[in-house]
């Protein structure tokens, strides 16, 4: 018994340590071939996306070829491109159907001497043509032998010509040590060979490999497939390393490493749940505590989550929503069709972030607008769960759009009847003149009745003139008229020409004030002005206005107002109110649109600002240049 115990003590441990060696061994073999194998995948996968885009590239100038977009020295210049893009490309033609017909358009300056077109056979060539007539698209033909060494071709079809093609010649010596990694082949011997195993090109950078760990993956490239051959240049393991630290170090600690271990285990997963814990009672108060209706939705429509915002603002509560799919009970139900529309549209993924309006119903029926934030909602891995919604109730931001629109069409209306009391005095002698005349015309018509003998033909001419006469007053109340009242604002395409000269009469009341000019310019064939007539009608008033009041204190012979309509920019129209008075200071200028600031000492200084509002209300611009003398307002409106 005193011997055998030792000689089973011996086996065992001598059975431990050649378990280990061997277990230590496959492990490392495994390793390295795992590192090998992912290794190979990787250059597999680069050289690949470089092949595919190289085909790409050239397609890419064949399309643009087939359609006529290319000049010959684009053609060139950008072949030239495709060639200093990678050393592997040594040469492209145009070839015709057949390879009858052939014309260099690039290669590469390095290879003088050489003609790797002619290297190619011919039946390598026709065959890719055919494959990429078939396809569409640039294919790759099998490899070849060349005096200088293993090439390649590509393909490209120029469509609309189908006896056309692109075809590019590689060196793949070349194609290996530029795709290949310089570190890769350091430690490598890289091979790429055909389906047969014909070995083509080789890059054994540091030598040649050990044949301890090697691996061959297909390398699938359009047209074509080759074969990559990785052999590393790593020996087999050094086993008495491991059997120091895989024997000593490890059946020594491996009972107290693992108690540790899961000590530690356990601990981080206690931490763990309580932080998941926190993270989740954090986000429900933030959602609890958002002011704005929060609402998530999975890939399938149905409501995931809601905050207490978004179920006050429906009236409904959190359970009446949660696992709720469309139709939604917060839709208005005659607009339902146009709610499923954008619920399709947003989970198909074509929705944008931009907000967007709609109505909802509250439980009592109430209907109220809102804008909608639509957003992706992702896990912790970046996929797409569902979509995140943030909702705003714009019932308070609909009143107040409301209460701003009534006020100022209040503060036009009340601009216009400033207008009108500041030209009364004119209005009156315009009036007078023709009321005067009336009064004459009827008072000697009466005369010639009371004198008798009076004739159709001599009462005639002086009724007709009287008729003009109240014609003409007519006129002047009527555009009064139709300048004060309130009323609805009414867009139709408006003649810049008619424009001007309905204003015409008014203007000629404010300028006999001053005794200053009125020159009235319109270049024929100007673009409509689509908008609302009393409203730009206002805004010239209020600019001439402006203009004539500018030039009160300089000389008589300067008071000439130039009111002129012109073609804009992209086809519109500009009218532009000029004045030869003393000009607008710098302080002044910075200020100038500004709501309530005025130079006069009666004005509210709105004048401007009224202005510009109804200018961009048009969807046009007001803007002001400073002149030699005086100052020019100008008008931009668009075409319509």
């Amino acid at each position: 018994m005193r011997w055998w115990i030792p000689g089973v003590i011996v086996v065992l441990l001598l059975g431990a340590t050649s378990f280990l060696l061997t277990l230590s061994d496959l492990h490392e073999r495994a390793e390295a071939g795992n590192q090998l194998v992912a290794d190979s995948l990787w250059v597999r996968q680069s050289l690949t996306f470089q092949l595919e885009r190289e085909a790409e590239a050239l397609q890419l100038i064949a399309s643009d070829l087939a359609a006529g977009n290319l000049t010959r020295g684009a053609l060139e210049a950008q072949l030239q491109v495709f060639l200093r893009r990678g050393r592997e490309s040594l040469v492209v033609a145009l070839m015709g159907q057949g390879t009858q017909s052939s014309e260099i358009l690039a290669r590469d300056a390095s290879i003088s001497g050489m003609d790797p077109l002619g290297a190619a056979p011919s039946a390598t060539i026709e065959a890719a043509m055919a494959k990429a007539l078939r396809s569409g698209e640039a294919v790759f033909g099998p490899p070849f032998a060349a005096p200088w060494g293993a090439g390649l071709v590509l393909v490209a079809p120029v469509k609309g010509e189908a006896q056309a093609f692109l075809v590019a010649v590689y060196w793949l010596e070349r194609a290996l040590d530029g795709m290949v990694p310089w570190s890769f082949a350091q430690s490598h011997e890289v091979t790429l060979s055909d389906v047969t195993g014909t070995v083509h090109a080789r890059r054994a950078s540091a030598g040649r490999g050990r044949g301890v760990y090697t691996h061959q993956t297909p390398l699938e490239i359009p047209g074509t497939t080759l074969v990559l051959g990785t052999d590393s240049l790593r020996g087999p393991p050094d086993w008495i390393t491991n059997v120091i630290r895989g024997g000593t170090v490890a059946l020594a600690f491996l009972l107290f490493w693992s108690l540790w271990a899961l000590w530690r285990d356990v601990q981080r997963r206690v931490a763990a749940e309580h932080r998941l814990r926190e993270e989740v009672a954090f986000r429900r108060a933030m959602g609890d505590s958002a002011v704005i209706g929060l609402r998530a939705r999975d890939l399938d429509g149905r409501v995931t989550f809601v905050n207490p915002a978004f179920c006050h603002m429906v009236g409904l509560p959190e359970e009446a929503l949660v696992g709720h799919g469309p139709p939604m009970p917060y839709w208005i139900p005659e607009r339902a069709d146009e709610y499923q529309r954008r619920v399709d549209h947003v989970l198909s993924g074509q929705a944008s972030t931009a907000p967007f309006e709609t109505e909802f119903r509250r439980a009592g029926g109430e209907r109220f607008p809102v804008v909608i934030y639509d957003a992706p909602l992702r896990d912790a891995d970046g996929r797409q769960t569902g979509w995140m919604s943030s909702i705003l109730d714009a019932t308070e931001e609909k009143n107040a759009e409301e209460r701003e629109r009534l006020q100022q069409e209040r503060l036009q209306t009340a601009a216009r009847l400033t207008t009108m009391g500041e030209m009364a005095s004119s209005l009156a002698h315009e009036l007078n003149q023709p009321l005067g005349a009336i009064a004459s015309y009827l008072a000697g018509s009466i005369n010639l009745i009371e004198r008798g003998g009076a004739s159709a033909e001599d009462l005639g001419p002086a009724l007709a003139k009287a008729s003009q006469q109240a014609q003409r007053a007519g006129q002047v109340i009527r555009r009064v008229h139709e300048f004060v009242r309130k009323r609805e604002p009414q867009r139709v395409a408006l003649d810049a020409g008619r424009l001007l000269e309905e204003c015409r009469a008014l203007v000629e009341l404010q300028a006999r004030r001053t005794g200053a000019h009125i020159s009235v310019e319109v270049e024929p064939g100007l673009a409509p002005i689509v908008g609302d007539a009393v409203m730009l009608e206002q805004v010239i008033l209020n600019l001439t206005r402006n203009a004539i009041e500018a030039m009160a204190e300089v000389d008589p012979g300067r008071r000439v107002l130039a009111i002129a309509a012109r073609r804009g920019e992209a086809g519109g129209t500009r009218i532009s109110v000029r004045d030869r008075g003393t000009g607008i200071p710098d302080a002044v200028a910075e200020q100038l649109f500004s709501p309530f600031f005025t130079t006069k000492a009666e004005g509210m200084g709105m004048g401007l600002s009224i202005c510009r509002s109804i200018v961009e209300a048009h969807g046009g611009k007001l803007a002001f240049e400073r002149c030699d003398l005086g100052t020019a307002f100008h008008m931009q409106f668009p075409p319509p």
